[in-house]
């Protein structure tokens, strides 16, 4: 390549790298628009949109790793040689194949990449997620013609011009599949080596496998993994049964060769570490763990259309969020909801039917600790860190149990736990990761990782659980209750214990606590944050639960959302409810706040006329019981109906009688709102100086002062 031609590339490169940034800022904003999206069919479109510009964005990166390579790697006269592949069976077709395309990419890209090459990349998910079909696509991206493998031992010249591999092995591993079997196919039918059957011992086996794969580049396919390894409850958990494939397993990662490793499995290969320390993790150098999860729910729709569902887009989308994505799951549904629209959303039971197979066989190879722990995590809505589920895993009801978690609970503080509990947890853990019966997220702002269930688990798991689930929701209870004293906080994901402890107490049948978390110092942050829709269901949750006492005071909160929010004539209703019950009770103080209520309505309907006469009955009960904070409050509620009318000379004489009390009483809050509206006055009467000067600068200096927000209903 002479310098002109490498010139063109490096400006090619650099304004394809101007595209992906670009592109990546793009999306960026899109995805942050998506997390933060409540509307359900706002969001659905972004979800479609973010697939797209991610997948544009993929391809662009895959241009740029091109020209980056040509740049650093002038072209070489390209030499004609003979490419194999090779398959202890025939590699399978894949039939669905729906959003995953940039993962592919992303996939290939590891694969090829130049520097620090891996050794091995290993594809590990649940039974059915779609592992060999992803491992079968990368064949094919790589340049391996799939479709010309046949049930032949040996196939050669499958491969074509563009594959980086000079041999593609496939090996399929099933129940009982010995070292012998896949150091026979290695030796013999991938890298031609026929003296093979004069080896006796495993070592020398293994020696001349790596002694092939490092004359030529090789890439070794092993599919179904799990088949070989040793179950979670066995005590070389994930370790292969025997210890000759731990070794070949062990070789291929740690030396040296030119060759690679593509396998598939339900659960990590623990020979994939450094054998010479236990408990070490994958050199992540070397090794690259997938994950791989359901599909997104745009392409689980795209895959149920694709199997002739006529279902609509509603009910299609629920299908594919309730399996989250689950390819095998989705095509076993589709066929059993063809012809039938709506079926499968009317008997939302066939989900777990059909994903109880699988799961029961990945239960099994699980420890007694691990189900336990799982059949604890099943009745969660969020995630949860190691600390959380090690109160869980210990927590009991027996009254002869350490006593410390009942005391937490009481005392709402986290629970004492030993650094040995939480690391017996953690090996729990690992396990259930490791086969992809639970998911684990890491959360940067709190720099922790929290731990869920895939929403299939979930309702396998209450359903063999179902007795046992009064027990569960106490215990998840307690827990929450240990860590609902919040103080200062900032956001809703400040509050979730407090949130999920008034959910758990509900479930429970525990209705006075969700009522006093629903109307407590959560209720309070819910409304001065703006979250009125998630307050207003959690007062509606409870009313028919509570008694009348309760029940006026959730009324009363819920008509002052629906105030908030315009909705006057649900907010009516609300407060005259409450004045029912109220009146019922004789409360003198509830009927004249329900009055001031009613009355504020009236006043936004234009009502003026009724609203005062409210105002004023308000003011009447309030006066006899002494309440000087009510009586202020009515003052300058009469004030703005005064102000409305244009009486400004009555107005003002009403917001300084309002004034006076609010200032005798320390009332920030209320102090600031009378000088604002006497400041209005003033400016209406073209007094500038004594309005801005005077009214708006303590009204300022009080808002700074201290004003917090009003109580919720007010």
């Amino acid at each position: 390549m002479n310098r002109e031609q490498q010139r063109r590339l490096e400006e090619q490169r650099d304004q394809l790298q101007k595209q992906w940034d670009i592109q990546s800022e793009k999306v960026k904003r899109i995805g942050n628009a998506f997390a933060i999206e409540t509307d359900t069919t706002a969001k659905f479109k972004l979800e479609h949109q973010l697939s797209e510009e991610k997948a544009q964005l993929a391809r662009l990166e895959d241009e740029l790793n091109q020209i980056e390579a040509e740049v650093r790697s002038p072209l070489q006269p390209q030499t004609t040689t003979e490419k194999r592949l090779v398959g202890n069976q025939a590699i399978p077709e894949v039939p669905v194949w729906k959003g995953r395309d940039e993962l592919l990419e992303e996939l290939q890209t590891k694969l090829l990449q130049l520097e620090n090459p891996l050794k091995v990349l290993a594809l590990i998910g649940q039974g059915g997620i779609g592992k060999t079909s992803l491992a079968v696509k990368l064949l094919e991206a790589l340049g391996v013609n799939c479709g010309r493998s046949a049930q032949t031992p040996v196939e050669k010249g499958a491969n074509v011009e563009e594959c980086p591999y000079e041999c593609v092995m496939y090996f399929k591993a099933q129940e009982g599949t010995s070292f012998d079997d896949v150091a026979k196919f290695l030796l013999i039918d991938g890298l031609g080596i026929q003296t093979a059957e004069k080896l006796k011992s495993a070592d020398e086996k293994i020696a001349k496998i790596i002694e092939g794969l490092a004359q030529t580049r090789t890439l070794v396919v092993l599919d179904n993994l799990e088949s070989i390894l040793q179950p979670a409850n066995h005590s070389q958990a994930g370790r292969a049964i025997s210890e000759d494939w731990g070794k070949l397993l062990n070789a291929l990662v740690y030396q040296q060769h030119q060759s690679q490793t593509l396998l598939t499995s339900r659960e990590v290969p623990a020979d994939l570490a450094d054998s010479r320390y236990e408990g070490a993790e994958p050199d992540s150098e070397l090794v690259y763990i997938e994950r791989i999860f359901g599909v997104a729910t745009v392409a689980g729709v795209e895959i149920l259309r694709q199997r002739q569902l006529k279902d609509s887009v509603p009910d299609l989308r629920w299908v594919s969020e309730r399996v989250e994505g689950h390819v095998f799951l989705l095509t076993q549904l589709a066929a059993i909801g063809k012809g039938k629209p709506g079926y499968l959303r009317k008997h939302s039971e066939l989900v777990t039917k059909k994903a109880e197979p699988i799961l029961r066989e990945q239960l099994a190879r699980q420890s007694e600790a691990a189900r336990d722990l799982l059949s604890r995590m099943c009745v969660l809505r969020v995630g949860i860190d190691i600390r959380g589920l090690t109160f869980l895993r210990l927590y009991t009801d027996d009254s002869e149990q350490d006593d410390r978690f009942e005391r937490a609970a009481f005392l709402e503080e986290p629970a004492e736990l030993t650094e040995e509990e939480i690391s017996e947890t953690q090996a729990i853990l690992e396990r259930l990761v490791d086969g992809s019966l639970v998911q684990s997220r890491y959360d940067e702002q709190q720099c922790e990782v929290f731990y869920d269930l895939h929403r299939v688990i979930v309702e396998f798991l209450q359903g063999e659980y179902k007795d046992e689930l009064p027990n569960l929701l106490n215990s998840i209870y307690k827990f929450y209750c240990s860590g609902k004293n919040v103080e200062n906080p900032k956001t809703l994901e400040n509050l979730r214990p407090v949130l999920e402890a008034q959910y758990f107490a509900f479930q429970l049948g525990n209705y006075s606590e969700a009522y006093y978390l629903a109307t407590g110092s959560l209720g309070e942050c819910l409304q001065r944050w703006g979250h009125w829709s998630l307050l207003k269901d959690l007062c509606e949750q409870v009313l028919p639960h509570i008694d009348e006492y309760k029940r006026c005071i959730c009324l009363q909160n819920i008509g002052v959302i629906h105030r908030d929010l315009g909705n006057w004539d649900e907010a009516a209703r609300c407060f005259q409810n409450a004045l029912a019950i109220a009146q019922k009770q004789e409360s003198k103080s509830t009927i004249a706040h329900c009055n001031g209520l009613l009355g504020y309505i009236e006043q936004c309907r234009g009502n003026w006329d009724a609203a005062e006469t409210l105002y004023r009955q308000a003011l009447e009960v309030m006066t006899e019981l002494g309440d000087r904070s009510g009586m202020a409050n009515s003052w300058g509620a009469l004030g703005d109906i005064e102000y409305l009318r244009s009486n400004r000379d009555v107005a003002e004489t009403l917001y300084q009688q309002a004034l006076e009390v609010m200032t005798e009483l320390g009332d920030h809050s209320g102090m600031a709102n009378s000088w604002g509206a006497l400041g209005d006055i003033e400016r209406n009467r073209g007094n500038w100086d004594p309005a801005f000067l005077t009214s708006f600068r303590r009204l300022i200096e009080q808002r700074g002062g201290g004003a917090e927000g009003k109580e919720l209903s007010i």
